[in-house]
């Protein structure tokens, strides 16, 4: 008996002592992102080399057993890490994405060995690298919840998958090494599950009654900062993301370093450029506070900020002899400026502020208003004349201003929607984007192929949608290259957020903002998507993006929402010629489409090819009893969203017994149709409208959905029918509605939207209408002269009247 009271009372205090573990474990998440170094001191332990296995609760000891270890890379999701291994099969193929039910319910290990840099350890030591250097490990993305171990030492635990975590390990390393690095990840929904959507009954309309789903809400995440799209929301409900989806980098910096660098241009033209850098600098100061990880961005506790108290911060002199040399390079690799300040260094953290004039610069345009050049700028700081911390980004000298549009202001919010780029106005020929890939396989690659594809369709604006992500280094890296302006939504979408962790939530924002600001194509920050940021739910996560913004980047437009300010969403079932009478005020589009079906060859290759039949009865109630798979690749699937896809589809072909094939291409062109007439009616409307973002560029899974490329990257013809929109210099047929009788007296008038910086003084437009079996039926031609662009020419040429036998039959124009 007395064994056993002993026993209880020792077991008693090791429960404690694990509840205060528990308790005092290292918070992670930081507001401050370290920046990535080159050459020696960046090391990247993203790619292979990584083991991955999981158990069934998180474990206490790393001596613990884990189950099913197996090699595989980073970043990934966990996913794809299992199919990429061979352990499932595909997760969008037929319906196996039940297979992966069980993997948010894990918990999962990665574990890899490294061995310690030469810079980190007084071996080999250089100037460059010596010994007292910073050893900074950072994750760009984890989803979710992490914890991180290095050589058997818990370094802390972190939340939230938009950058971080990041901590200092020098005093963990092995002098000769291997180190061991093991990351916990766990999915946000760890412990609130949702209901199982396939187990959902159907209510009377056929659609799955979402009232009944308990545990996680991608709607309502609470304190869970993810994007609904990955994270079981609708058109994904069968997928839910984790794993390490960024890399994992090592930075190795001096005592005295550089940090978050931030160049603007104040003023360009083709002659002088005049630009403005603004570095943080840190001088040693002892191991208290010498680097990023060690500051607060300001205090969680009410307080005076900034109280003089006899000893002011940031003001005690730093006998060091500084220097920043700042070095511009074209694409040609000539080193087109140099200039080198002396830096008044004080212990701790300042900031150099430092202007620069670049003569004949080469300016970043976006795409069709000429190349975007770009320069590479290096920052180096000298102590005692030697180099000891180097920092290097990509950079483009642009001017991106906004002045009123032409209509009339109807509401209190009301943004300057005319973008002026470089000194020229422009129609902003935009996109709305969803992620590459619903379970984060994003490689360069597959992003090249997609924002090539834009470029090539003559976007030159792409809206980073809030249900998604905060993007990838990819994707602005190759917006850069191609000239396309990027609006980046943060991540909230159709929901309130009060309970969102505003520590974790300031983290994400300053760690993204600092991230992405350098890039030339970055051109609008956006709260979210269709949510209200004037709600009591929101007001504290937009107040804190709203100040951070004011801190970290105050050079670009910024709008809480869209749609919001004088933008505006629609997805009429309707004639899209109604976009020129309806709309003809609004002075920005931010989303609009029409549903169609992919491919015939992606369903073939991943749908069960007995359910091909009956295609024509989608809207009825029970279609979905012997269309398990087909329904599974169909986004946002109800009988009641269909017949708008059939009725255009059936303008084009009988949709009573379609085939696949049939289907598949009628209904692209009855979409691709809706999108030209749509674009051509809203382009019509400059200088009133001033900018168009259709839904939507590319898919991020295998689906029937409003898109106009699929998950494969292959373009449907909505692609090409808004592609022909997107010209330079385009003429269309300004036509009243789409449907007329025989008999009518059809009116032939001409919309010539011209983008060109030159006028055409003589031009001339034929326009010829040819019936369904390419007979002519009229012609005419009608000199032209066009105003320099962006500008809009409307012009009668006379009426047609339709023949009395043309009943049921459609017509072709040619201009």
């Amino acid at each position: 008996m007395k064994n056993t009271a002993k026993n209880l009372f020792f077991l008693t205090l090791w429960l404690l002592f694990r509840s205060v573990a528990a308790q005092t474990e290292n918070k992670l998440h930081s507001p401050y992102r370290i920046t990535p170094r080159t050459g020696a001191q960046h090391v990247d332990l993203s790619g292979s080399g990584w083991e991955l296995s999981h158990t069934d609760q998180p474990v206490i000891d790393l001596k613990q057993a884990r189950k099913e270890a197996f090699s595989t890379t980073v970043p990934n999701s966990v996913h794809w890490s299992l199919f990429k291994a061979g352990k499932l099969p595909h997760p969008y193929a037929h319906k196996n994405s039940e297979l992966y039910k069980w993997v948010d319910e894990k918990a999962w290990y990665y574990r890899k060995t490294f061995p310690t840099p030469d810079g980190a350890t007084p071996a080999g030591a250089t100037p460059a690298n010596a010994p007292g250097n910073h050893v900074f490990l950072c994750f760009d993305g984890v989803d979710y919840f992490a914890k991180v171990w290095v050589n058997d030492t818990l370094v802390g635990v972190h939340e939230g998958m938009f950058g971080g975590p990041a901590v200092e390990i020098s005093r963990l390393l092995k002098p000769a090494g291997p180190n061991e690095l093991v990351v916990e990840v766990r999915a946000g929904n760890w412990g609130n599950k949702a209901t199982d959507y396939e187990s959902l009954p159907r209510n009377a309309s056929g659609e799955r009654d979402y009232s009944k789903r308990t545990g996680y809400n991608p709607r309502a995440s609470g304190k869970i900062i993810k994007p609904w799209l990955i994270s079981g929301g609708s058109g994904g409900e069968a997928f839910f993301s984790v794993g390490m989806w960024q890399g994992v980098r090592l930075e190795i910096v001096s005592p005295f370093h550089l940090e978050r660098p931030f160049l603007t241009t104040i003023s360009a033209g083709t002659r002088l450029a005049k630009l403005h850098l603004s570095c943080e600098v840190f001088a040693e100061r002892g191991p208290a506070e010498s680097h990023s990880l060690k500051y607060q961005l300001h205090p969680w506790n009410n307080t005076q900020i900034h109280h003089h108290d006899g000893m002011v911060p940031g003001t005690v002199p730093s006998n060091a002899i500084l220097s920043l040399r700042t070095e511009l390079t074209d694409a040609a690799g000539k080193v087109v400026f140099t200039q080198e300040k002396p830096v008044r260094a004080f212990q701790g953290k300042i900031w150099v502020e430092d202007d620069l004039t670049l003569s004949n610069p080469k300016l970043w345009n976006p795409n069709g208003l000429g190349e975007a050049n770009l320069y590479q700028v290096r920052l180096l700081l000298k102590k005692d004349n030697q180099v000891v911390d180097r920092l290097q980004f990509t950079t483009g000298i642009r001017t991106i201003e906004r002045v009123a549009t032409a209509g009339p202001r109807y509401a209190d919010r009301w943004e300057a929607w005319q973008f002026v780029v470089n000194g020229r106005k422009l129609f902003v020929k935009g996109m709305n984007f969803t992620p590459q890939d619903i379970l984060l396989d994003l490689s360069r690659e597959r992003y090249r192929w997609t924002l090539e594809a834009a470029k090539k369709a003559g976007v030159q604006l792409i809206r980073i949608w809030g249900g998604g992500l905060l993007e990838t280094d990819h994707l602005y890296d190759l917006c850069n290259e191609l000239g396309l302006m990027v609006w980046q939504d943060f991540p909230i979408g159709n929901q309130d957020t009060p309970g969102y962790p505003q520590e974790v939530w300031e983290a994400q924002v300053v760690q993204n903002i600092v991230r992405l600001r350098n890039h030339p194509s970055l051109a609008v920050w956006c709260g979210g998507n269709e949510f209200n940021p004037y709600s009591y739910g929101n007001a504290a996560t937009l107040g804190i993006l709203e100040r951070n913004l004011d801190i970290f980047d105050k050079t670009r437009l910024y709008v809480r929402t869209t749609p919001d300010d004088g933008s505006i969403h629609t997805y009429p079932d309707m004639d899209p010629t109604w976009y020129g009478v309806g709309y003809r005020y609004e002075p920005w589009i931010s989303e609009t489409g029409m549903h169609s079906m992919p491919e015939a060859g992606l369903f073939r290759e991943l749908v069960d090819s007995t359910e091909f039949t009956g295609l024509g009865r989608m809207w009825d109630k029970e279609f979905y009893k012997n269309h398990p798979e087909f329904i599974h690749h169909f986004t946002e699937y109800g009988p009641g969203r269909v017949p708008r896809m059939l009725s255009r589809a059936s303008h084009v072909a009988d949709m009573n017994d379609p085939s696949i094939e049939a289907i598949s291409e009628a209904s692209q062109v009855g979409a691709g149709e809706f999108y030209q007439v749509f674009s051509e009616k809203v382009q019509g409307n400059y200088p009133v409208t001033a900018g168009l973002m259709p839904w939507v560029f590319k898919r991020h899974w295998p689906v029937i959905a409003i898109q106009l490329m699929d998950w494969f990257g292959h373009a449907g013809a909505p692609y090409y029918f808004l592609k022909r929109t997107y010209e330079p210099t385009h003429i269309s047929l300004d036509i009243d509605r789409l449907l007329w009788s025989v008999g009518d007296s059809f009116p032939v008038k001409l919309s010539i939207t011209h983008a060109g910086a030159e006028p055409m003084t003589k031009a001339k437009a034929t326009v010829r209408i040819l019936d369904d079996s390419f007979k002519s039926l009229w012609q005419k031609s009608l000199p032209l002269s066009l105003a320099a662009g962006p500008s809009v020419l409307k012009s009668g040429l006379g009426d047609m009247t339709l023949p009395t036998d043309y009943r049921d039959r459609f017509f072709l124009r040619r201009h």
